[in-house]
Formats: C-alpha cells, structure tokens, sequence
C-alpha cells in the first residue's frame, strides 16, 4: 500500500512541484555556500524539465514549461545567492506561492494570518488541479485554442483579483502597453514580458556585465551582456516549444530571432550615441513606434509564427508512453 501511494505521487505533477519546493524551502535554505545550493538543487531542476511531460495538452505543457521549467528555476537559482523575490519569503506558503505564481511579497505584514493560510492554502492546489484534470486525466477534447484562450483569460482576470485578496502579494506586471514602444531597449525593457525580463536581468545580464566591466569596459560590457541574455531568452524559448510540439527537433528559428533583436538593440544604441553626439534632432515618437513595432511584428512572424504554424501539434499521448506506467 505504501509502495503504491509512493509511486502514484511520483506520477502527480502537482506532489512532485510541491515537493521539490518544500526540500529547496527546508534543506537549500539551510546550506551557506552558493555553489553548494546550485549543486544540490539540480535534482530540482531536473524535475522540472520533466513536469511539462506530464500534459498532454500543447496549452499547459507550454504553461508549465514557461512558469515552472524556466521562470521558477531562475527564481531558485537567484534563491542560492540570496537574491531574488522567493529570498524574502518567511515560510512556505509564501515560498510555493512566490516562486510559482507571477506575484511578489510585499515585506509588509510578515505576520501571515493563521485563518488565511490553510483556506488558501488548501484552495490555490485544489483549483488548479481541478481545472488540469478534465484535460489530463480524462482526455477530453478541447481545442487547442479554445483551451489557450480560457487559460490566458483565467490568469490575466484572476491573476490581479487574487492579488486584491491576498494583500500580502502584488502582482507583478506582466505587460506595460507594449504598443507604445519608442525602440527595442523600451519595448524588451520596460514593455513586454516584463516577468522573464526582470529574471533575466537579476540572473543573466548585471551578472555577466560585471564580470566584464574590469576587463573590456563599460560599453563592451553592455553589448556582451545584453546579447548573451537575449541568447539565454531564446535557448529557453525554444524549450518551450520544445514542449509544445512533442519534443520536435529544434529549428533554432527562435533563438536567432532574439539574437538579431540583441544585434539590433546594440545598432540602436550606438545610433542613438552618434545621433547625440551630432546634435541630431530626435526622431517623432510617432515614427519610432511605427518603425518599432513593425520590426517587431515582421521578425515575430518570419521567424516564431511560421515555425509554430509549420509544425503545429496539440495533443501527444505522452501518457501512454511510460510517464504513468
């Protein structure tokens, strides 16, 4: 009996995640040396990368890739060096909420109410397995898009109402009127996906630019850093559609989309540098943005869209092939 209990939570996505969270919350917390926290989380890792595994829907294999395989990883990976939004958090409800959810702890009113706890506590997990288990479970047939649009609508709609709830949270903005972007550092900086942008600056980015500014200078230093994380951005997007289509080999489509866009952004940089230095008058916010959001959109197309639509795949019966066996 125990043995079929054990096995049967090693077969549920949910237990595992809980699980892997509560040993970095427990037992990494407790060791004192980075590197020592790095290495003994690449369990946790590990099984992350399988979870996405466990869906057979493209929807929530891409959700889960994208939330729990890249963006609460990081969060981890920032955790050993004590850093990070999952480093101010004092117990574990905090912790599993934080490094999953895009929210972040306020540091106010440390004191978590007893009564709020276990409703929440037990609610957040029941919800969310209720809505993957129709899908998992039983394979009903949603479309693909129909499942897309009501889990986008769920997250952005929901998203901010628990927040307003759980005041002990804010949530983190995942988008800032992308379409008023000026050029590509304000479009990728400050608009668009601002959640993986953050992580990737913390993890990636000022890591990389200070280990630079001693040896190459300050200007180099920027240009390295920022390719390298756009590089970094793209690796982990072709994972996501790694997921999303079944384990397709990788065209790398994606990956270069986002080292031209690093490319450009350097382009851009050094333009806006020697605009300045001749005293040129600034180009109108209205072009910018039309110039800005057209590249944007024609790169986005030519090299995410046609990949995804050439190789489109919902559903895969990974299920029947070992992962609950």
């Amino acid at each position: 009996m125990k043995e079929e209990t054990f096995l049967s939570s090693i077969n549920n996505p949910l237990a595992l995640l809980l699980a892997s969270l509560a040993y970095s919350h427990i037992f990494i917390a407790r060791i004192t040396k980075p590197i020592l926290r790095v290495i003994s989380l690449v369990p946790v890792f590990y099984i992350f990368t399988i979870l996405p595994w466990y869906f057979s829907s493209s929807f929530l294999r891409g959700l889960v890739s994208f939330f729990i395989t890249w963006i609460t990883s990081f969060k981890l990976l920032l955790f050993c060096f004590k850093k990070g939004p999952v480093f101010d958090c004092k117990n574990y409800f905090d912790f599993v909420l934080v490094s999953i959810f895009p929210i972040k702890f306020k540091g106010t009113n440390q004191h978590l109410d007893p009564f709020l706890a276990p409703k929440l506590g037990f609610l957040l997990p029941i919800l969310t397995y209720s809505c993957i288990y129709r899908d998992l479970y039983e394979y009903k047939p949603f479309s693909g898009v129909s499942i897309m649009i009501l889990g986008f609508y769920s997250l952005w709609t929901c998203g901010p109402g628990l927040a307003r709830v759980v005041s002990r949270y804010e949530l983190v903005p995942l988008f800032n009127h992308p379409y008023l972007a000026t050029s590509l550092h304000d479009f990728w900086g400050r608009r668009w996906n601002r959640l993986s942008s953050s992580i990737l600056r913390h993890t990636i980015h000022d890591p990389t630019k200070n280990a630079l500014l001693g040896i190459v200078g300050v200007g180099p230093a920027k240009v390295v850093a920022l390719i390298t994380t756009l590089v970094v951005s793209g690796i982990m997007h072709e994972l996501m559609f790694y997921y999303i289509t079944c384990g397709l080999t990788p065209s790398w489509e994606m990956t270069w989309f986002f080292v031209l866009h690093g490319l450009c952004m350097a382009f851009e940089s050094i333009f806006k540098y020697l605009a300045r230095a001749r005293g040129w008058s600034p180009v109108h916010s209205a072009i910018s943005r039309l110039l800005t959001l057209g590249f944007v959109l024609a790169t986005f197309y030519r090299l995410l869209v046609l990949p995804v639509l050439r190789s489109a795949q919902n559903d895969c019966n990974l299920l029947d092939k070992g992962l609950r066996s």
